[in-house]
């Protein structure tokens, strides 16, 4: 079943952006692909990860904790449930690879291309995402607990039922993501882009959002606190006209779209 299918919408055209950037790079990784004995398993082969190319292999269930996959080419690999704590993915390109339920806490993923890729119920918390490319990646139902995701552009990612408790997301891109039902408390957004995202039903108590763009938001059913902060002081006063207080302290918005 392809992307498109299972989300029911097409793609944002980052894939192809990307593809000549990585083309160079690609090509020199695909010569390490003919050693004998890449495989994860045996003893030092996680060492051997480093700059692979492993597009298309299957790694599903397999244990990857702490491996070397600085720069290795995982296009299209087949990692699910895959135990990747502590793993070094820096630089990797995972487009389109999955990684549904794999647990990546605490794993380097800075500067990653994860464009397209499948990651519902990943485990990812105090993961570093730092730079990493996340456009129109499924994070549906992941884990993102203090994770690190200055810089990391997720346009339209989507990112419902997510947990983003205590993340930090300052400087990142979130145009058209889908965070319905996400649970944001603490997330940190200063400075973040986020144009015609999609917040309904999500949990913002305690979110920073005093230094971001937010534009054509959708923002029914978003439960705020007094703790939570809003861009400009035009945006303070639009939210709070349109929302109601459901317990001391803690309102939902009843409003369908804030521009």
């Amino acid at each position: 079943m392809t992307h498109d299918d299972r989300t029911g919408r097409g793609r944002s055209g980052g894939t192809g952006v990307v593809a000549d950037r990585l083309s160079g790079a690609a090509s020199a990784r695909r010569g390490l692909s003919t050693r004998r004995g890449l495989w994860p398993g045996r003893r030092g082969a996680a060492a051997e990860l480093a700059g692979a190319d492993l597009a298309g292999r299957v790694f599903s269930g397999r244990g990857l904790r702490g491996a070397d996959l600085r720069g290795a080419y995982l296009s299209g690999a087949d990692l699910r449930g895959t135990d990747l704590r502590g793993a070094l993915l820096r630089g990797a390109d995972l487009r389109d690879a999955d990684l549904s339920s794999a647990v990546l806490t605490e794993a380097d993923l800075s500067g990653t291309m994860l464009v397209g890729t499948y990651l519902t119920g990943a485990d990812l918390r105090g993961a570093d995402l730092r730079g990493a490319y996340l456009r129109d990646v499924d994070l549906r139902g992941a884990f993102l607990g203090r994770a690190d995701l200055r810089d990391a552009d997720a346009s339209a990612a989507i990112l419902r039922g997510a947990v983003l408790q205590g993340a930090d997301a300052t400087d990142a891109i979130l145009d058209t993501a889908d965070l319905r039902a996400a649970d944001l408390r603490g997330l940190r957004l200063a400075g973040a882009r986020l144009h015609r995202v999609d917040l309904r039903g999500a949990d913002a108590r305690g979110t920073e959002l005093g230094e971001a763009t937010l534009c054509a938001a959708r923002l029914d059913r978003l439960r705020w606190s007094a703790a939570t902060t809003w861009p400009r002081n035009e945006w303070a006063y639009r939210v709070r006209s349109t929302s109601r207080e459901t317990a001391p302290g803690v309102f939902e918005v009843e409003g369908s779209r804030h521009g």
